[in-house]
């Protein structure tokens, strides 16, 4: 039979017992709360970066970065397309322009199609040569979303400007057809200040300036989607190394992107946030525990 010392001995161990595991489940508590916070900032940052990778991709490139595929999935998208030069059919090193096209949308009416971009047109002619960018253009192809059909005719090209008719505004005020020279050959539509696409008069882009003009290629019918191609530029005023107002032609090639052959694995700002509010929480109990222990001895 136990003594009253002794039964107060059993007592007082069976409530420290007790009282160390509501303390030792507290802390759990504790921990699990920035565990399950971080957890779930880690799941969001994950949902958020493959919404950002789709909708980064949404434009379809093919034939070598030479064409485009467009449809109303990428209304509000954008693309660049980076152009060399050309004199006399011979590359120029330094002869350059640049241009992001930006797809605005469809504009249907009763039998015709509208679809409309916002070009930026940037002169990047460098190592000793200046220029003078006077002509974009460019053909355009039916796209089912797979593969190039048949070329596209676009309506009013070359007449005046009006709802329903291929036209520009801003930086060019012409839509043409024609060729561009140098070997260069024919396009569907270009944007100029000329007459046609080979003069560009007075207007375009100079070395180191970027002019906004704003095309709208009118279809017949209903059309969801087409593609674009054979972009190019016309150059005059080509001064510098061994030109004197020269004039040439680019070829156009969309950039697209080069992913570096060993990406570095670099944590999301929130990811690392996340992971930190797990540390302190492991850290905080960490430091908190031996506060838990009672002295047994009497």
């Amino acid at each position: 039979m136990l003594t009253r010392t002794a039964k107060q001995e059993c007592n007082r161990r069976f409530d420290f017992t007790h009282y160390a595991g509501r303390i030792q489940e507290k802390d759990m508590f504790r921990l699990l709360k920035p565990l399950s916070l971080g957890l779930s900032v880690i799941g969001s940052v994950g949902v958020y970066s493959l919404t950002v990778a789709a909708s980064a991709s949404a434009f379809t490139f093919f034939d070598g970065s030479k064409a485009v595929g467009i449809s109303e999935s990428d209304i509000g998208k954008e693309f660049t397309v980076n152009f060399d030069g050309n004199v006399s059919t011979k590359d120029v090193t330094g002869l350059s322009s640049e241009a992001i096209f930006t797809f605005l949308g469809f504009n249907s009416g009763r039998d015709y199609t509208e679809a409309m971009f916002d070009v930026d047109l940037k002169n990047t002619s460098s190592d000793g040569i200046t220029s003078r960018t006077s002509a974009l253009g460019f053909d355009v192809w039916n796209w089912d979303g797979t593969s190039l059909g048949s070329a596209m005719t676009l309506m009013g090209v070359g007449n005046t400007s009006g709802t329903g008719n291929t036209r520009v505004e801003g930086l060019f005020t012409n839509d043409r057809s024609g060729d561009f020279p140098n070997d260069f050959g024919q396009l569907d539509v270009c944007f100029t200040d000329g007459n046609k696409c080979q003069g560009g008069a007075n207007g375009g882009v100079e070395t180191g300036k970027t002019g906004t003009f704003k095309a709208t290629l009118a279809f017949s019918g209903e059309v969801q989607s087409f593609a674009l191609n054979n972009f190019g530029v016309r150059y005059q005023s080509i001064e510098g190394q061994t030109f004197a107002d020269a004039s040439g032609t680019g070829r156009g090639t969309i950039d697209i992107g080069i992913p570096s052959e060993t990406p570095k694995q670099v944590p999301e700002p929130t990811a690392t946030t996340a992971l930190l509010l797990i540390g302190l929480g492991a850290l905080k109990y960490g430091k908190k525990k031996p506060q838990t222990l009672i002295q047994t001895e009497i």
